[in-house]
């Protein structure tokens, strides 16, 4: 599958800004609480150009993200494990300019319907749909994840702060660019940039990248959690909550293919 360059950048950054597990008030130590996009863009770009080819794998973009690191004097307090993007930078750089492409890795979904969808459903389906393609992800796993974490209401909130159809936090919603996570648009659009992100970031594997959404991609890194086969061999040191996450999205899922 392939996304707008501009979408890229924007997973580019979550990409980054997880793979170093910072929290919100490491980012708002940052300078001027932005992340400074030049560095990566220029990487990422000089990649593409070496491809030849004007795209770039996964697996050659984690290559490119691990190249990259913060200035120590750029970079506050860190916690291990924490996920929350708050302080972001959505500014422009050199990639959105440019008519290079990232590859999403391919994203099954289930092949056989089971289940009736959430009579509410259908109220999102055009925003469901261009999130999906402008991802590059299955519209089933948008709505999947939607019914399992809200029933597909949108002022839906759990007490530990998560917002709208998709649970996003307040930090983790900054990050997206969302301000006002009960704004089903932007919600479900900040929703689905997020698990694209941790498709990218586990080449496709949905079981990763729902445990990722669910428990935070510091998780599993903490846990050695990179495979299908490590998440097997640790599937029972997850938390519990994740565990049930992962088969009751898939569940749903099921209902809207």
């Amino acid at each position: 599958m392939i996304i707008d360059p501009r979408t890229a950048k924007q997973l580019i950054e979550l990409q980054w800004m997880d793979s170093m597990n910072l929290d919100k008030s490491a980012i708002k130590n940052m300078e001027q609480g932005k992340i400074d996009s030049s560095v990566f863009a220029t990487l990422l770009q000089q990649k593409m150009d070496q491809s030849g080819t004007g795209s770039i794998s996964a697996q050659e973009l984690m290559k490119t993200l691990d190249a990259i690191a913060l200035p120590a004097d750029r970079v506050g307090s860190m916690k291990q494990g924490a996920t929350s993007l708050e302080g972001a930078s959505q500014s422009a750089s050199s990639l959105d300019r440019s008519s290079a492409k990232i590859e999403m890795p391919s994203v099954s979904e289930p092949t056989v319907k089971s289940g009736t969808p959430n009579a509410n459903a259908a109220q999102y389906a055009d925003i469901v749909q261009a999130a999906s393609s402008k991802y590059g992800i299955p519209q089933s796993l948008i709505n999947g994840i939607i019914d399992a974490e809200s029933s597909f209401n949108p002022n839906a909130q759990s007490g530990a702060g998560a917002k709208g159809l998709m649970q996003l936090m307040d930090g983790t919603a900054a990050g997206l660019g969302v301000k006002n996570s009960f704004d089903p648009e932007q919600n479900i659009n900040g929703g689905a940039s997020y698990i694209a992100s941790m498709l990218l970031r586990f080449d496709g594997s949905q079981r990763l990248a729902l445990a990722a959404y669910n428990a935070g991609p510091g998780t599993l890194q903490r846990l050695g959690i990179r495979t299908e086969a490590d998440l097997d061999a640790n599937f029972d040191r997850l938390p519990r909550e994740t565990q049930n996450y992962i088969g009751r999205v898939e569940k749903a899922q099921a209902k809207y293919i």
